[in-house]
């Protein structure tokens, strides 16, 4: 209460404006105006179904689902690169709660088992200089959108990174793969055996990160059902 009536005073001397577009938000408003949420490019059901496509060509130990929310290109580049490398932690809760949580809505559609929500981890030398993981802030998003629709869901840190790999943007599809092998490892922490687990991630390329991470997963919660969630995606 005390830290929204100090935003609110705040606000008042030294506005907030748009990421995008430069205009003033309104005090409803964070890091993006309605309008420009609105017209982010988002991926639709068939651009959706060649990605499954894309990410079903890689090895896992059981079946997932992947989907991502928008196309990495002109304004999602901005909103990325100022998640990841500009601090705004804020950012990363609001793209959540208006692109992931929807994803997650509409695969809990006639389901009734427990849902868990997870964040892609980084490396403790990465979020100390970034001073937060910026898949963990997208998924803290998607979690605060999926209980406002009534929907009873918990976070959990099910990943952790072992080790620190080269960025993947050094390698192909092939050695993508590989680069993730071993650098994931499941935390103990306890979810329900027939579990919906839901793993975020801010951006992909070929999903061998993510879909790595649902082999990590899997392996410590067997029963689970896992499903693959990325903000953006290069097409």
């Amino acid at each position: 209460m005390f830290s929204r009536g100090l935003s609110f005073l705040t606000r008042a001397v030294f506005p907030q404006r748009c990421l995008q577009c430069n205009v003033v938000l309104s005090v409803l408003e964070q890091s993006l105006c309605q309008f420009c949420l609105c017209s982010a490019p988002q991926i639709d059901s068939i651009a959706a179904q060649r990605t499954n496509v894309l990410s079903s060509t890689l090895p896992t130990a059981k079946p997932t689902s992947f989907r991502s929310a928008l196309y990495f290109t002109g304004p999602v580049e901005i909103y990325c690169y100022s998640l990841k490398y500009g601090g705004n932690y804020t950012l990363g809760v609001v793209l959540g709660k208006y692109f992931l949580s929807p994803l997650i809505l509409k695969t809990l559609e006639g389901q009734r088992r427990p849902v868990v929500v997870t964040a892609m981890p980084v490396h403790l030398w990465r979020r100390f200089k970034r001073g937060y993981n910026q898949s963990e802030a997208l998924a803290r998003g998607a979690l605060q959108g999926v209980r406002e629709a009534g929907i009873d869901v918990h976070y959990r840190t099910l990943l952790k990174k072992t080790a620190h790999r080269k960025s993947q943007i050094h390698f192909d599809p092939f050695h993508r793969w590989s680069n993730t092998k071993g650098a994931l490892q499941a935390t103990k922490k306890r979810v329900p055996k027939d579990a919906l687990i839901f793993i975020i991630d801010d951006t992909v390329t070929t999903g061998s990160s993510l879909m790595r991470a649902a082999e990590v997963v899997l392996q410590a919660h067997p029963k689970a059902e896992v499903h693959l969630l990325a903000l953006a995606q290069e097409l």
